[in-house]
């Protein structure tokens, strides 16, 4: 691996440590410093897909909890890049923890894409994912890494 490699690989990571800090503390605007414009997210919440940083900061809006806190615990993800793209995939486990202690989370996948443009990774498109059950079609939440 060339030393431009490794470097942008770290920046990558970086970015996903952001994104994690930034989405346990609800910070919407750090959140979304991390998408391109143009972003193409296949979010495991429907509708099928979002289009562009104003329908995924909508989408942001509503899902991010008032009155609970977020869990957000990922695997170390898996990095590859190429020029100005890099692909990553990963295991997280995502949801809320209730004032109470009571958590609602799950193990999820996770699949970026992520481009330079102006010397900057962001993440271009993303797409999560809970397995389903083939027999009954049931999401499967409570599988474990």
């Amino acid at each position: 691996m060339s030393e431009k490699q490794a470097k942008d690989r770290q920046a990558i990571a970086d970015l996903f440590d952001r994104w994690a800090n930034a989405n346990r503390s609800k910070d919407i605007d750090a959140i979304m410093a991390l998408y391109h414009p143009d972003i193409c997210s296949y979010d495991a919440v429907g509708p099928l897909q979002f289009t562009g940083a104003a329908d995924y900061r909508a989408h942001w809006e509503k899902c991010l909890p008032k009155d609970a806190d977020m869990i957000v615990e990922m695997q170390t993800p898996n990095i590859r890049v190429s020029g100005h793209l890099g692909v990553a995939h990963f295991l997280i486990r995502c949801g809320m923890r209730d004032p109470d202690g009571t958590e609602h989370s799950s193990w999820m996948r996770s699949s970026t894409q992520l481009e330079k443009r102006d010397g900057q990774w962001r993440i271009a498109h993303e797409h999560f994912s809970v397995p389903f059950d083939f027999e009954n079609g049931q999401a499967q939440f409570g599988l474990e890494p």
